[in-house]
């Protein structure tokens, strides 16, 4: 077959695309509900048309004008009564579809999947089986197979610039769906390796090596690599190691084969980034743990077309993943973080004060994040990051009025939400509040919608640990509080105590112990560590270790009140089980009040 069959067919594909139970049929101009048409004027449909080819990305009203309206001009009123009509014609599904962007535009938020012929379907299979070349190998310098795909769909005729993204996603899917890339011959390479049906490939994102240039600029090689970790691990057929797991290895110097064994991946990704005047070049390449390059690539862009970069970087390394991404993970990934490089830099600063918390760092994060939002009023990450800083004082003990501090973070949280409602930072603190007020499935909510985002996110996987652990589901709590350390061993204090408390309360008081003796020599936070030093200490009959925890709460925290400790169990065997190890360590002392020992 040659490359002009390949072409027609591929140009006599049915041009439908469907999300939730709708499809968008543009041969036929038409719209439909469970088989059955949805009346729509012309405009409207066209506006409809446009946003679901670019659903996932803000469309402002003036590119909506110049696709539905060309030369002509007209008000504000033609564009808000289209949306208001498509809304109405969606019934209780539009106000969920369709976002509002104030003084922005609109963004279509379901996930759209293009319906692919049989034909085309079958074009696709005898490809990855070797009737139809599938693109180059992935091997060093080769193009990845979105690369190649998009290279037929950019021809002539073959697809709209408006549809151009949406039907590229689709061969990815179609060409990982149905077999794995041919080996170019000759090539010495085999295909890349494909998961085992089930497994999540893992991978880690190496830090960027920054390479001459203006000095001081290293930090946005580092807030590449940061945003790029970010923006994979939206995608949820991947489990990708955090920026902490990974930063050992800026200074370090080790074989792919000892990274990839150290941090259990699959994949490798090591990159540079030069600047030079107003321009940045980043290389980067593939690897797998054996250290065989299966792709790299060359990107170069005006810096001020900075996320521009990141998202070509992003959906090319994707490509060439052998994983099945799908579409609605992929238009997730290209949500940009910031119209202003100016307030995406404040961020980038901030971020280290709020991964390791002291009391001077984070006044003065707090005071970068407010300058990013007075640069960039709709940056939602800038919100999401100020609420978290509010939250630490609470969380932390800085907070002189705790309440007004957890209102505040929980405001932000919430108009970081309005302006981004795929944040998972804002998400997860306003699952951390409603869990300091015990709201428990307000909490599970927030932090189950933070998971379904960002499904390797190693915060918003703790967040569901702890409130698991606080409504009694102990083996569940474990699970995702493992999977948070693993991907990002730089815990919270927090989140690791969760992690040594779910640990005692499955009786496994010697991993209790060391969680908690590790959380106090990273952290330096000792209060509620001591604590399950204590009962730990006291449940395996290790009464000198015990009554040291003792005295370290009791210098630190004379204050401290047992029968408040653990309070907000749901379970109560699991309250119990704790006081019987806070009593067998002398924790209540000769205090009438205390708890009885359990029958």
């Amino acid at each position: 077959m040659t490359s002009g069959d390949t072409e027609s067919r591929v140009q006599t594909r049915e041009r439908q695309f469907r999300f939730n139970r709708y499809v968008l049929d543009l041969d036929r101009g038409c719209l439909l509900r469970d088989d059955a048409d949805v009346a729509l004027r012309p405009k409207t449909f066209s506006v409809l048309s446009h946003l679901v080819s670019n659903s996932g990305r803000l469309v402002s009203k003036e590119e909506l004008f110049a696709a539905v309206w060309p030369n002509l001009a007209v008000t504000d009123d033609a564009l808000v009564q289209s949306i208001a009509e498509i809304r109405r014609a969606l019934g209780e599904d539009g106000r969920h579809l369709i976002s509002t962007i104030p003084r922005r535009g609109y963004r279509f938020e379901a996930a759209v999947n293009p319906v692919l012929s049989r034909r085309l379907a079958s074009n696709a299979s005898h490809a990855a089986e070797g009737g139809v070349s599938a693109g180059p190998a992935l091997r060093a310098g080769g193009a990845s197979p979105l690369a190649a795909f998009a290279g037929w769909l950019t021809r002539p005729k073959v697809a709209s610039a408006g549809l151009l993204s949406i039907v590229a996603a689709a061969g990815v899917w179609a060409l990982l769906t149905f077999g794995q890339v041919a080996p170019t011959p000759g090539s010495g390479q085999g295909s890349m390796p494909v998961a085992e049906a089930g497994a999540r490939p893992a991978i880690a994102v190496l830090p960027f090596f920054a390479r001459g240039g203006e000095q001081g600029r290293e930090f946005l090689a580092d807030g590449l690599t940061q945003d790029i970790i970010n923006r994979l691990g939206r995608f949820s057929a991947l489990t990708v190691m955090s920026w902490n797991a990974v930063l050992p290895y800026k200074t370090k110097t080790a074989r792919p084969e000892e990274i990839a064994r150290t941090l259990a991946v699959r994949y490798l990704i090591e990159g540079s980034v030069r600047h030079a005047r107003d321009r940045m070049r980043v290389a980067l390449q593939l690897v797998d743990g054996n250290g065989r390059v299966l792709w790299s690539g060359t990107f170069e862009e005006a810096l001020l077309d900075y996320f521009a970069l990141q998202d070509k970087i992003t959906t090319e390394v994707a490509g060439a993943l052998a994983t099945r991404v799908a579409h609605f993970e992929q238009q997730r990934a290209s949500a940009r973080p910031a119209a202003n490089l100016e307030a995406y830099e404040y961020v980038l600063r901030a971020r280290p004060a709020l991964a390791r918390p002291t009391r001077a760092d984070i006044v003065e994060a707090r005071a970068l994040l407010k300058r990013a939002v007075e640069l960039d009023p709709n940056y939602a990450a800038a919100y999401a990051a100020l609420a978290e800083s509010y939250y630490i004082d609470v969380s932390m003990g800085w907070a002189e009025s705790p309440t007004a501090r957890l209102a505040r973070a929980e405001e932000l949280a919430n108009k970081a939400l309005r302006y981004d409602d795929s944040d998972v930072r804002a998400r997860v603190v306003l699952g951390r509040v409603h869990l300091f007020h015990q709201r428990y499935e307000q909490a599970k909510a927030e932090i189950e919608r933070a998971v379904a985002v960002n499904p390797s996110d190693a915060r918003a996987l703790a967040g569901r640990g702890n409130i698991l652990m606080w409504l009694g589901q102990t083996d569940s709590a474990v699970e995702a509080l493992e999977l948070a350390e693993r991907i990002d061993p730089e815990l919270s204090p927090f989140d690791r105590n969760a992690l040594s408390l779910a640990y005692y309360l499955k009786r496994r008081y010697v991993a209790a112990v060391r969680q908690a003796e590790f959380n106090i020599q990273k952290s330096g936070v000792t209060h509620f560590s001591q604590v399950m030093l204590a009962a730990a200490f006291a449940q395996l009959e290790r009464h000198e270790d015990a009554a040291r925890a003792v005295a370290a709460i009791r210098r630190t925290d004379p204050t401290f009140d047992p029968k408040g400790f653990g309070s907000k169990f749901l379970r109560a065997t699991d309250l119990e089980h704790l006081r019987d190890g806070m009593r067998k360590a002398g924790l209540y002392g000769s205090d009438p009040g205390g708890p009885p020992a359990a029958n």
